[in-house]
């Protein structure tokens, strides 16, 4: 039998559980290539996972053991694992090896849109999560500057940092910065660096060896390796007092390096052999071995890095302080401009408004805040510039509703113009009436795109908000399309381009002329550089669950008595049989008094079949005697969902159960699952209770009081059996529920009993009741089990 072999990773190096500062690595949605060894020669295959056991399903081959690279996509943040083994000729396996890494959260957003101005706002404004580098020893920020102010270094002790990384270094990129040195530095003085494990991916520095500003990258990430730099043919560009315009440039299409020097090209030289240095960015000195050296003595004003190579003409251009009219603009703007007591200064993406052309108005309701509204003939919005470089991965998203009968033709969301074509759609298809992502496979008059397409597996909804995510993955070559977090579906992408036109939200362009444009509203925009992956979407997702329907029961009219809906919904409830509004833990509460009092809602108020968050707060009138049932969305058959209260045998020293069943469909035959969750006092104590349904995970979540609850029984041999034979196991969560979409209204305070009879009335007073389509995340509910008056009907913050 083989020995387990060893695996070994410099994209993600191993975790040490020993070190206190164990580090983590850029990151979520980043591949890492992991090099699987074998200790035999004999060897002739590997089976690998990462995040679960080997597979057979993800084998390499290899000969006399030799080792083989494998690239993986780590799926989430925090501890990660590969997992291999390792086979001989006569197929005997060897032991499982685990190696495990730290993975940091994935790189922000390239830009996104909220889209929350008001209406006849003439653009609509880009964000972008801020990159923070923090300042060390002699590093001040208020110094004076080429604009505004900067960042000092006093060349001996200075620097700052980051460790999340700005440019892949295997692409094309391209470092800008005003600099001017006090003095002339005896040693070298880095400006800018990006490290690896063992060598900078580019360094922008004064060479005292050379006298002069010079610009270089490693040959590899590997102790000992060359440099390739481009500098001036003569030395004396570098003044100290004067402040100088530098640009370093890596040109991967030309396979060159380039400096440029107060706009103009000082230096040209071949570069072959470039790599992804991912360890951070480093500002006023290099760091080398874990030790910073070669300190910068000077001022740094107004840095910036793209993701692609600056031109002549560009650089020319950002020498005389003059905006850029073509190609994306800088993925880090470092303005420098903070105060002199900063610790930190902030760097983002350059900023790219998008501008509303024809019947496109800002200012509608969107599904937080305002949105964009498009009239389905003439309205789209759009960027000056490209967004996205469309060769390499990228990810876009938007909530969408379309407008009521909006089902004739084709209708893009979003998409990047090429000449001729876009690079991706993502749009709605009239034929299917559903969702799709298409990609175009060249930029040319005779382009087709009938091979790279997926199509949603669920019809469009009109006059209803749907988040769609489409991901193209350069590693894989393959799209992806998500509606509402889930997956629809991929396909082979083996062919892409670079469109060099700008981000087109509602329209798209086929055969050099625009076309599919949307009707109804868009918002919540977002564009990321890279893939994201399967848990984030659904993260993205469920950072805007929707206020399907909340109740506070302050108020109630008419005969038989209707309290209104406080969300947008106008789902009102009537209160029957002489159920009363009285006071509430939250604002206000209805009272039922567990014989034949009950409300129903207008409408359904939830999808049940996808993910959904409800959850009020309850008090019992006094501890009931048997199951009752606080609300129920009831089908034909059966319920989908019955939230209800189980009292216990021995309520003196137990006081019993909250539990929800949800049923898998609406038959007589189906599946039910129950959920339980122990964790209160009384049910006569005012208890909030949340239910939450993730139907991406297809996990059902009981939490009381903003907590699930978690008790394992004692295994003290480990043979899967509880010591104590007495002892069940209480967690108040299910894995693989499935569900039906409830077909009527819901109900409150009681559950269908038969055909046409209902029971189980509850016997107490309800307050604040919330739907949400989506499931809510636990610090949300914790915000919900908080029960303060007064709160917003909006989504609970996630923080």
């Amino acid at each position: 039998m083989p020995k387990a072999p060893a695996i070994s990773s410099g994209d993600y190096p191993a975790s040490d559980p020993e070190n206190p500062d164990d580090p983590w690595y850029d990151g979520v949605g980043k591949y890492g290539s992991f090099e699987l060894k074998a200790a035999d020669s004999d060897v002739t295959k590997y089976w690998f996972g990462i995040n679960t056991d080997p597979t057979a399903a993800n084998t390499i081959t290899t000969s006399q053991g030799a080792a083989r690279i494998t690239k993986m996509l780590p799926a989430k943040e925090g501890l990660n694992f590969v997992t291999a083994k390792a086979f001989d000729q006569a197929g005997n396996g060897s032991e499982v090896r685990t190696y495990q890494f730290r993975v940091k959260a994935g790189q922000p957003e390239r830009s996104m849109w909220s889209l929350d101005e008001a209406a006849g706002a003439a653009t609509a404004a880009s964000t972008t999560p801020a990159r923070t580098v923090r300042l060390h020893g002699g590093a001040a920020l208020g110094a004076e500057g080429k604009k505004g102010t900067g960042l000092h270094f006093d060349g001996t002790t200075g620097y700052a940092d980051s460790d999340l990384t700005v440019v892949d270094t295997s692409d094309s990129f391209s470092v800008e910065a005003w600099v001017r040195m006090d003095q002339t530095p005896t040693t070298t003085a880095i400006i800018a660096a990006q490290p690896g494990n063992y060598s900078p991916g580019f360094e922008l520095y004064y060479s005292q060896a050379y006298d002069r500003w010079v610009f270089n990258q490693y040959t590899s990430d590997a102790p000992g390796a060359s440099i390739a730099r481009v500098m001036a043919g003569t030395p004396g560009d570098a003044k100290v007092g004067e402040w100088a315009h530098l640009i370093g440039v890596y040109d991967g299409d030309a396979k060159q390096l380039r400096l440029y020097v107060n706009g103009k090209q000082a230096g040209a030289t071949a570069y072959t052999t470039a790599w992804d240095a991912r360890r951070g960015l480093q500002l006023g000195a290099g760091i080398y071995s874990g030790v910073h050296k070669s300190f910068f003595p000077g001022t740094i004003d107004d840095l910036r890095i793209f993701d692609r190579a600056v031109g002549a003409a560009e650089a020319g251009r950002l020498y005389q302080d003059q905006p850029l009219t073509s190609g994306r603009p800088a993925r880090a703007v470092f303005p420098l401009d903070e105060g002199a007591d900063a610790k930190e200064t902030v760097g983002r993406a350059a900023e790219q408004p998008l501008t509303p052309h024809g019947g496109a108005d800002l200012g509608a309701s969107g599904i937080a805040g305002n949105s964009l509204r498009l009239n389905g003939s003439t309205g789209y919005a759009a960027t000056d510039l490209p967004v996205l470089d469309t060769s390499r991965s990228y990810s876009v998203s938007a909530w969408v509703k379309p407008a009521e009968g909006a089902t004739s033709g084709n209708r893009t969301v979003l998409s990047q113009s090429g000449t001729y074509y876009s690079p991706f759609y993502l749009s709605y298809e009239a034929a299917a009436n559903t969702w799709s992502l298409r990609t175009s496979l060249e930029d040319v008059e005779a382009g087709n795109i009938r091979d790279q397409r997926v199509q949603a597996n669920q019809p469009a909804r009109t006059g209803e908000w749907t988040h769609l995510m489409a991901v193209y993955d350069a590693d894989v070559q393959q799209i992806r399309l998500y509606v509402n977090g889930q997956l629809q579906g991929s396909a082979a992408a083996p062919r892409t381009w670079e469109a060099q036109g700008p981000l087109q939200v509602g329209r798209a362009i086929w055969t050099g002329q625009y076309v599919d444009q949307f009707q109804g509203d868009i918002d919540d925009v977002r564009a990321f550089d890279r893939p994201v992956a399967d848990n984030e979407v659904r993260q993205i997702f469920q950072r805007r669950p929707l206020v399907k329907a909340r109740w506070t029961f302050e108020s109630a009219s008419g005969s038989p008595l209707v309290t209104p809906d406080a969300s947008a919904s106008g789902n009102a409830m009537t209160l029957s049989g002489g159920a009363q509004i009285d006071s509430g833990w939250v604002d206000g509460g209805v009272t039922l008094d567990g014989v034949d009092d009950y409300g129903v809602t207008s409408k359904a108020p939830v999808d049940t079949s996808a993910s959904f968050t409800v959850s009020a707060w309850v008090q019992a009138a006094a501890v009931p005697q048997k199951g009752v049932v606080l609300l129920s969305m009831p089908g034909t058959a059966q319920s989908a969902l019955t939230v209800r209260y189980e009292p216990s045998a021995t309520p003196d020293t137990d006081p019993g159960r909250w539990r929800i069943a949800m049923a898998s469909a609406d038959s007589a035959e189906a599946s039910v699952q129950q959920v339980d969750n122990g964790k209160f006092f009384s049910a006569t104590d005012w208890t909030h209770v949340a239910v939450a349904y993730d139907g991406f995970a297809k996990r059902l979540s009981l939490y009381v009081n903003g907590e699930l609850e978690e008790t394992a029984c004692p295994d003290s041999n480990g043979d899967g059996a509880a010591d104590d034979t007495d002892c069940t196991d209480r967690f108040s969560w299910a894995d693989d529920v499935l569900a039906f979409k409830a077909t009527q209204p819901m109900q409150l305070g009681r559950a269908r009993t038969g055909t046409s009879t209902w029971g189980q009335y509850w016997p107490g007073t309800v307050s604040d009741l919330w739907a949400f389509q989506g499931a809510l995340s636990n610090a949300q509910i914790e915000q919900l089990a908080v029960g303060w008056p007064g709160m917003p009907t909006e989504v609970p913050g996630d923080d």
